[in-house]
């Protein structure tokens, strides 16, 4: 019985140590609102981009760097920034009131806010393009020899903000 006691102990401590780090990743969206109103017909084109507040979550310890990102099943280049947690922003950051939006939560584990650059394809590749079916956002980190993904399910939008 005691072997067995053992041989258990041994199995789950080789499978913790082999298991990659945790990753998570939450997204939203902001867009801006022109103060122009629509033409005669129907809406106004907004020529103000979406802004997109993407961040992951790593465990702390673990050193990693961003790989790329799918966005909407379109592939990025980007950049990480370490941020401290929790991530909170003005509710309309053209609007100053008292109300704010918190996008990550106070943790322990690490937090980086991922910039999106310029887009690299088309498509997203391989196991990002596979987790991109289900996911709206999925970022490839780098650990070490390993490739990390955080998918998020959901880009939740942000109140629009007004423009400047």
């Amino acid at each position: 019985m005691k072997f067995l006691s053992l041989l258990f102990l041994i199995a789950v401590t080789d499978w913790s140590v082999g298991q990659a780090p945790m990753v998570q990743a939450v997204a939203y969206s902001r867009s801006t609102t022109p103060g122009i109103p629509p033409g005669p017909g129907g809406l106004a084109d907004n020529p103000l981009p979406v802004r997109y507040y993407i961040y992951v979550t790593v465990e702390k310890g673990t050193s990693v760097s961003v790989s790329s990102v799918c966005l909407k099943w379109q592939s990025y280049a980007a950049s990480l920034k370490k941020v401290t947690s929790p991530v909170i922003v003005p509710h309309d950051p053209n609007a100053p009131t008292e109300a704010k939006d918190m996008l990550v939560p106070k943790t322990q584990d690490e937090v980086y806010q991922v910039n999106v650059q310029e887009q690299t394809g088309l498509a997203c590749e391989d196991r990002a393009q596979l987790l991109a079916r289900d996911n709206e956002v999925v970022v490839a980190l780098k650990s070490g020899g390993t490739t990390l993904y955080a998918p998020a399910k959901t880009i939740v939008a942000l109140a629009a903000a007004a423009a400047p």
